[in-house]
């Protein structure tokens, strides 16, 4: 072989590999992230309503992909999946006295792993998300007008308030979660994040409709980069019930 066929043969070779490493970039950047394994997250149940011990609910990131969203009770618009009834309370943790009016912003993503407001197809490309985002606690501005799965309420004299939702799917590279802020006068005092119990969104994602088609979600507790970059973020463990068919489940929320 000449020295010309051998650079071009070379050349060839390295353009094909380059090919190949940049169609398989997601199998690799997604083998990557699911491989990690975090030594110490802490979850603990959320709060039940009548708990007569109050703490402040720990603060964990915002996310990058908060905006304000409308003020409703429902937040599904087009969106298919399953029902979750989000009901919530608002107290102080100085004696666990209900606060009237606290707005609670809630968002997550759809069935398909999709955030309205961004784009849809970062749902399963870990690489795409990781270059549009650079970091979990850095806000990207909305790139359209959707607002599913987003909303907010305030809390009544009781300090109640509630949601009727849907469970969400995943998305690369996160563990099932749903986004919570609390305002008070404007004031922001909590920013935290919903989870839930694995085996139930499993069973979910392998089973309803509306989830089965997107699989198994590789993310779990032990791999999630959030919760793995700050285990001294204790997360809030919901504990959804069936009730004919759809989700319920509650939590209260201690600002200081």
């Amino acid at each position: 072989m000449s020295r010309r066929s051998f650079l071009l043969a070379g050349g060839v070779g390295f353009v094909g590999a380059g090919a190949l490493l940049w169609w398989q970039r997601n199998a690799i950047v997604r083998s990557a992230l699911t491989g990690r394994v975090n030594e110490a997250v802490r979850l603990t149940a959320a709060a039940e309503f009548d708990d007569p011990i109050c703490t402040v609910t720990p603060d964990q990131v915002e996310g990058p992909f908060f905006f304000n969203a409308p003020n409703r009770q429902d937040l599904r618009e087009d969106r298919s999946g399953l029902q979750l009834d989000l009901q919530m309370r608002v107290v102080k943790a100085d004696g666990c006295t209900p606060v009237q009016g606290a707005a609670v912003e809630i968002w997550h993503c759809d069935a398909a792993g999709r955030y309205s407001g961004y784009p849809e197809d970062l749902a399963r490309d870990p690489l795409g998300t990781l270059m549009l985002v650079g970091g979990p606690d850095e806000h990207v501005a909305q790139t359209n007008s959707k607002t599913y799965l987003r909303g907010v309420q305030l809390s009544d004299a009781d300090g109640y308030l509630a949601f009727r939702t849907i469970l969400p799917g995943w998305y690369e590279p996160r563990v099932p979660h749903i986004h919570v802020k609390v305002f008070v006068e404007g004031k922001s005092y909590t920013t935290t994040q919903l989870y839930f119990d694995e085996a139930l969104t499993q069973d979910v994602y392998a089973s309803h409709p509306d989830y089965e088609p997107f699989g198994l979600s590789p993310y779990n507790f032990g791999n999630d980069a959030v919760l793995g970059g700050s285990p001294e973020a204790d997360g809030l463990l919901l504990k959804p019930v069936n009730t004919n068919g759809n989700l319920t489940a509650s939590c209260r929320l201690a600002i200081a």
